[in-house]
């Protein structure tokens, strides 16, 4: 199954939160499949506040989140565009800190979730095994006249991880193709467009545009637009976590 949404239909689906500890957000979906789907993918922007927290937590399922506004850190370490951080089904992580200017990041999920489990009252339902936790630095996006001027495509790997996350930055000339790497290792892909415009079952996806290739797909074809294209390919190892979902059990990120 691929999917996809533009940042302006994103934008369509915008509503408020407040989160159990008084924390305000906006969240906005990318996607969000029917309960039913299998896989059914979870995308969405999280636009928090300036000088809010979101507590320490974790989630029952892998997932991707991506700083594309603001600043602030996770746990004790800064976040600034454009950051990608990892948490593996049952790690914790926090808290989220915004500063100032707040901070937006994307979640991005291969399987949906039931909300935030707070460390501190849900220890008890963390899973033993190993935890997987990475972050990156913060990577520059290419100035789009540099990406319109590309010779040729280019790959570049971030993190790759053999049981874990894989994140590549993919950049292609202006009306080129790029296959990337297939979703062999059965955890499905996400593509973010950090830049330019990527063309996808005839539909112009610009910048902050985001899709999903499930596992059962075969390599996506990143094909640029006129200005050429940039994105991050974010890639989900397999796991053995299949939670049920429970919307009415959703009461936050």
């Amino acid at each position: 199954m691929t999917a996809g949404a533009t940042y302006e239909q994103m934008l369509a689906t915008r509503k408020h939160m407040v989160l159990p500890n008084g924390t305000s957000v906006w969240k906005s979906y990318y996607l969000r499949s029917p309960q039913q789907a299998f896989p059914s993918p979870q995308a969405f922007l999280v636009e928090q506040g300036a000088n809010e927290v979101v507590l320490p937590h974790f989630h029952e399922q892998n997932q991707f989140q991506v700083v594309i506004n603001g600043g602030g850190s996770v746990g004790r370490s800064a976040v600034a565009p454009i950051t990608v951080h990892y948490a593996g089904a049952y790690t914790g992580y926090g808290p989220i800190s915004s500063g100032d200017d707040g901070l937006w990041y994307l979640t991005l999920r291969p399987m949906m979730d039931n909300g935030p489990l707070y460390v501190h009252e849900s220890r008890d339902k963390m899973k033993p095994g190993p935890k997987k936790h990475y972050q990156s630095a913060p990577l520059e996006a290419m100035p789009e006249g540099d990406l319109a001027t590309l010779a040729q495509p280019q790959t570049q790997a971030i993190n790759v991880d053999p049981e874990g996350p894989t994140v590549e930055v993919l950049r292609v000339p202006p009306q080129q193709r790029l296959t990337a790497a297939g979703p062999v290792r059965g955890g499905g892909q996400f593509f973010f467009v950090t830049g330019g415009s990527l063309l996808a079952n005839g539909v112009e996806y610009p910048k902050w545009s985001c899709l999903w290739v499930s596992s059962s797909d075969s390599a996506f074809e990143v094909a640029a637009g006129t200005s050429g294209v940039e994105v991050l390919l974010l890639e989900f190892p397999q796991t053995e976590y299949r939670a049920t979902y429970s919307p009415e059990a959703q009461i936050g990120l």
